[in-house]
């Protein structure tokens, strides 16, 4: 029996006597007395003791004669909440029992048995995002001499990560959007491994000291220009912060993402891919090289709203390697002076985060526009002559103006349309093989949290 009511036991074959001595020596003012099964046939109280010696029995009689036999116990899987109300009832302590009446435990107001400690896991979702202008000046090669500043939101479309820990050292990590599973006996073998992929390059970053399972996918396609490889680093990095007791910061969860995407497995690219799934919602991210510090816009609701209904979201079908054409623009940069364009581009953001704040919304539809121009005479890479056709074909549709997300070659176009031509610039769109769709902008960032296994 356990021994926190092991003194509150009295065998069956005892006399009344042993019962008393044992209520008097319990806190709980109650014996149990079972048989040799460690059935409960019964409990004594000091007044079903009064009463039966008030009616002539002796302290030398058997026990099960002085015992109360209608005695009120609860099963094994009743709930705190239940036990609670019975307390409040009045009743002061409880047996608890099998279905055959075995004693398996006993609980009062000042105890209950520990609850088991399952095993749980976590989850964590982190955003996509949007980028209005700015883009290129995030470039650590550009904003340690020139500062740099980008506009940008999240959108309702997620990379989700589960993280189970495990009782031994075995890693398992499973990408479920590009169909590619990992398997380890330990970290150290993940360290030495020298084929580690995005997932395993992340792990290699935070080094947990436990094995587990890992499972990522994701709401959007490879090579959507939004910077979905960002959103996946950040949703694994926060699923392990989630079981940390020592939590990283939002600018450390991005910082470690950008160190496991950017540094060790060499996907080029800028910085606010990663602040963005972090931190979430609209930002403007000014770079330099001290410290990167990111702005959170208050926007009244109703310019929100209006602005949702007037982005359309057009996926090209084009897939692309963003990280191959940020290799391609760092090489044309270095050969030719693009920092005229890119001055204008932070200068851009920084106005049209101004038009934001203002609700001018046909200025900032406007300004998107001078973006798409600025970003295609930065290289010859972001745009080919099919590109080309189909941001012509949204602005003879009506479009005020839009930009090809990411890096540029393909993946999604953002464009900013009145609601009167929203059907003539939809159709246009659809006519040269693209999907549209509307967007809901995200304003929490990366989320997660920590559940049992069930």
């Amino acid at each position: 029996m356990k021994s926190h009511f092991s003194n509150l036991l009295v065998e069956h074959d005892q006399a009344v006597l042993r019962g008393i001595e044992t209520i008097e020596g319990s806190v709980s003012q109650i014996a149990l007395i079972i048989d040799e099964r460690q059935t409960l046939l019964g409990t004594l109280t000091n007044g079903d003791v009064r009463r039966f010696l008030m009616g002539g029995g002796s302290v030398d009689s058997k026990i099960t004669e002085c015992m109360n036999r209608e005695f009120r116990s609860v099963g094994p899987n009743t709930s705190r909440e239940e036990i609670l109300k019975l307390f409040d009832l009045g009743f002061r302590a409880l047996p608890i029992i099998d279905e055959s009446g075995i004693l398996l435990d006993f609980v009062t107001p000042d105890y209950f048995p520990p609850a088991d400690e399952g095993v749980v896991l976590a989850r964590a979702r982190a955003p996509v995002r949007v980028s209005f202008s700015g883009g290129g000046s995030d470039l650590t090669y550009y904003f340690m001499h020139h500062q740099g500043a980008v506009l940008h939101t999240t959108i309702g479309l997620y990379a989700h990560a589960t993280l189970i820990p495990a009782e031994d050292s075995r890693i398992k990590i499973i990408s479920h959007d590009i169909n590619r599973e990992e398997n380890y006996s330990s970290l150290r073998e993940l360290l030495d491994s020298e084929d580690k992929g995005l997932l395993s390059s992340v792990v290699a970053v935070i080094r947990p000291d436990y094995g587990f399972e890992l499972f990522v996918h994701s709401d959007f396609p490879v090579g959507s220009g939004l910077g979905g490889s960002s959103a996946v680093a950040i949703s694994v990095v926060a699923a392990f912060n989630e079981l940390r007791l020592d939590k990283w910061s939002t600018y450390e969860v991005a910082e470690l993402a950008f160190q496991a995407e950017r540094l060790c497995f060499g996907i080029e690219g800028g910085w606010q891919d990663q602040y963005a799934s972090a931190f979430g919602g609209f930002n403007l991210i000014e770079f330099d090289g001290n410290r990167n510090l990111v702005h959170s816009l208050r926007i009244e609701p109703e310019i929100l709203n209006e602005l949702e209904e007037c982005l359309v979201l057009c996926d090209t079908g084009i897939k692309h390697d963003s990280g191959q054409l940020h290799e391609i623009q760092r090489e044309e940069f270095t050969q030719t002076d693009r920092k005229v364009q890119l001055q204008r581009m932070v200068e851009l953001s920084r106005q049209m985060h101004k038009f934001l704040i203002r609700g001018d919304l046909k200025a900032f539809g406007q300004g998107l526009h001078e973006t798409w121009v600025l970003k295609h005479s930065l290289s010859s890479a972001i745009s080919d002559k099919h590109i080309d056709d189909i941001y012509k074909a949204a602005r003879d549709a009506g479009a005020l103006g839009g930009k090809l997300l990411g890096a540029g070659g393909g993946g999604f176009f953002l464009f900013f349309v009145l609601p009167r031509n929203r059907a003539e610039v939809t159709a246009r769109l659809k006519e040269r093989g693209c999907k549209i769709s509307s967007l809901r902008f995200d304003r929490e960032g990366v989320t997660a949290w920590r559940t049992k296994i069930l």
